[in-house]
């Protein structure tokens, strides 16, 4: 079960399965919801719960450092709806009124609380339901914890395994992740690029206690500044051409969740003071509007250009990058970690297998040896990309050092020519065709070019061409 129970009524049956059904519930929502006992004790908090646990003085009996949940009593806050609902009772049974105290206009982060009556028709526990800045979202199955409030998991699989390495360079930036993800801090990502930080980046969110909440992903680099400024913070309806309406901006749809702004150094110095305001008062003003609006969002940013050199050069703020760093992460070339290259590219070949419906190929060890010994210039993106075409390419079971070959030119010190790339795997890709019609027609070339819809000329040259024998 996704939530925790601490001091579970032991003595009113009716109670207990009420609470439990109501905990089956509140396991699939996105809304944090919790149940206390009268003496203010925690008797369930569901997963969602957890991001709250530095804002509700209730949720203080969450050790995390254990993983436990203590029973000692806490005092709540004296805006505490649940203790409202305690000292005031239910409404009557007659009154079109319910039993719902809902004090939109406290800052309590639990102001809905509904009493949960026992055995004998008493008030014996509160249910307390927390406000979100979006619809609810009910949560699949799959991605429901299994353990207790502090469990990390998010479903059957380990995030990490997305990030394929047991390289030092590699296990060391696992064991950052590990480290971070828990915490409530902004990380800054840097690395060449296709070196994963996107990856990374989901990874992060999904060990965090925001996983449940949405992970957006926004390129600064590809949005002028007005664009970008109206996508993240929002706009009011004539702030700019075009807006015809109030549209909340991507931190507001974040809420509770994690924000990843990637390249994030190709900012204006501009945007860089307002997003700098969004770290220092977690609080977002939509263009166009005098009023500002608090956001819980984590921020998570990457830059393929080491940010202290635009520091030095005078196009990066020096305090944005202190609050953008708190937690900053390397990610490694691929170049410095050549001994992962075989697992990624065994799992680039099952991957693409199954993306392409193709039956499971091997890699012959020359081929292999050829792609390790590469400068990928594009690193882990680069190699995907390759080990995609090769697959798309091989003619047996398995991809030969002849199939890998005629990139070579390619992969040392010069950019790749893209158009050369195309020709060589479209002229793969037809050589593949002809081998599949002539084994259709039993080697029948009259049979063959009628097949391909050619003229038995051109099936001829292209046969001489491509050597088919």
């Amino acid at each position: 079960m996704a939530g925790s129970f601490v001091n579970t009524p032991q003595h009113d049956p009716i109670l207990t399965a009420r609470i439990e059904t109501l905990a089956c519930l509140a396991d699939h929502l996105s809304e944090p919801v919790i149940v206390v006992s009268p003496t203010h004790q925690l008797v369930y908090a569901n997963t969602s719960a957890q991001r709250l646990v530095d804002d509700c003085p209730l949720l203080e009996q969450i050790q995390e450092e254990g993983r436990t949940i203590s029973h000692h009593q806490a005092q709540p806050c004296g805006e505490c709806p649940g203790k409202h609902v305690f000292e005031v009772g239910p409404a009557c049974p007659e009154s079109d009124g319910d039993a719902t105290s809902d004090a939109e206009t406290t800052t309590c982060p639990f102001p809905k609380s509904l009493p949960l009556t026992g055995s004998h028709d008493q008030i014996s526990c509160v249910l307390m339901m927390g406000r979100t800045a979006r619809e609810t979202v009910v949560l699949p199955e799959a991605r429901k914890s299994s353990s207790s409030i502090s469990t990390l998991e998010v479903d059957e699989t380990d995030p990490l395994d997305a990030l394929v390495g047991k390289s030092p360079a590699m296990q060391q930036v696992l064991d950052t992740i590990r480290l971070v993800a828990t915490s409530r801090a902004t990380v800054l990502l840097q690395g060449e690029s296709g070196t994963g930080k996107e990856l990374v980046a989901n990874t992060i969110h999904r060990l965090s206690p925001r996983r449940h909440a949405p992970f957006i992903v926004i390129d600064c680099g590809a949005l002028p500044e007005t664009l970008l400024e109206s996508e993240l913070f929002g706009h009011k309806r004539g702030a700019f051409t075009g807006a015809v309406s109030d549209r909340k901006g991507l931190f507001e749809e974040a809420e509770g969740g994690t924000i990843f702004l990637d390249e994030i150094a190709n900012t204006s110095p501009s945007f860089q003071a307002k997003l700098l305001r969004v770290l220092q008062e977690s609080e977002v003003k939509p263009v166009g509007s005098s009023q500002t609006t608090k956001v819980d969002v984590r921020i998570i940013s990457a830059s393929n250009t080491p940010l202290e050199e635009l520091i030095k050069a005078g196009s990066f703020r020096t305090d944005l990058f202190y609050r953008l760093a708190v937690l900053p992460i390397a990610l490694p070339p691929l170049r410095e970690r050549r001994e992962d290259i075989p697992s990624l590219i065994e799992c680039f070949i099952h991957r693409a297998c199954q993306k392409h419906q193709k039956a499971p190929l091997g890699i012959a060890p020359g081929a292999l040896h050829s792609l390790v010994q590469r400068t990928w210039l594009g690193n882990v993106r680069e190699l995907e990309h390759a080990v995609e075409r090769f697959v798309l390419t091989a003619r047996g079971p398995r991809i030969l050092l002849k199939d890998v070959e005629g990139e070579r030119s390619f992969s040392n010190d010069t950019t790749p020519d893209f158009r050369e790339l195309g020709r060589l795997a479209q002229t793969q890709a037809e050589k593949d065709i002809i081998v599949k019609a002539l084994s259709q027609a039993n080697g029948n070339k009259v049979l063959a070019a009628k097949l391909l819809k050619i003229s038995r000329a051109t099936l001829y040259n292209k046969i001489k061409t491509y050597r088919i024998v």
